[in-house]
């Protein structure tokens, strides 16, 4: 009679317990807000403007044009006057003039005895692998450099 008096007793006390822990584990939950749950967004393609036949009549190229990488961000502004200013993701700035192909949407720039060939576009500019690539076709943001309007994060200079 004792073992059931004891295990009568003993059951609500295990029960009041039990729903204590459950509260202090809601209330836990509660503070700390709920866990975020794994959401896959879909991948959204990114265009970027195509370089027409001839921007450097068409296209008011003048301005500030930034790329993020890893390391920070290279900026290239471009004058009216075929002047460019470049820094790179250290700060370091270098000046110059640059020239126009013949086509009229590439530029050449000559910098510590490097060649760089950019196609320009309404509100970008591409930085080309070499004087022979084309200026057609899709671009990626290894070689765009977005006007500082359109940048993300950019700054003037």
């Amino acid at each position: 009679m004792k073992t059931i008096r004891t295990a009568l007793i003993a059951a609500p006390l295990a029960l009041a317990l039990a729903a204590c822990g459950d509260n202090e584990t809601a209330e836990t939950e509660m503070a700390e807000g709920p866990s975020p749950a794994n959401v896959e967004l879909p991948e959204v393609p990114v265009t970027y403007p195509e370089v027409p036949l001839d921007a450097r009549s068409t296209v008011d190229y003048e301005g500030t044009y930034a790329q993020s990488t890893p390391q920070g961000e290279r900026m290239i502004t471009l004058g009216g006057d075929d002047t460019y200013v470049m820094r790179d993701e250290t700060g370091t700035e270098t000046r110059g003039t640059f020239n126009w192909y013949s086509d009229n949407s590439r530029i050449l720039i000559r910098e510590d005895g490097e060649t760089q060939i950019y196609a320009v576009a309404d509100g970008a500019i591409y930085r080309l692998p070499d004087e022979n690539a084309p200026t057609t076709g899709p671009m990626n943001a290894e070689q765009a450099y977005l006007r500082d309007n359109q940048a993300m994060n950019s700054g003037a200079m």
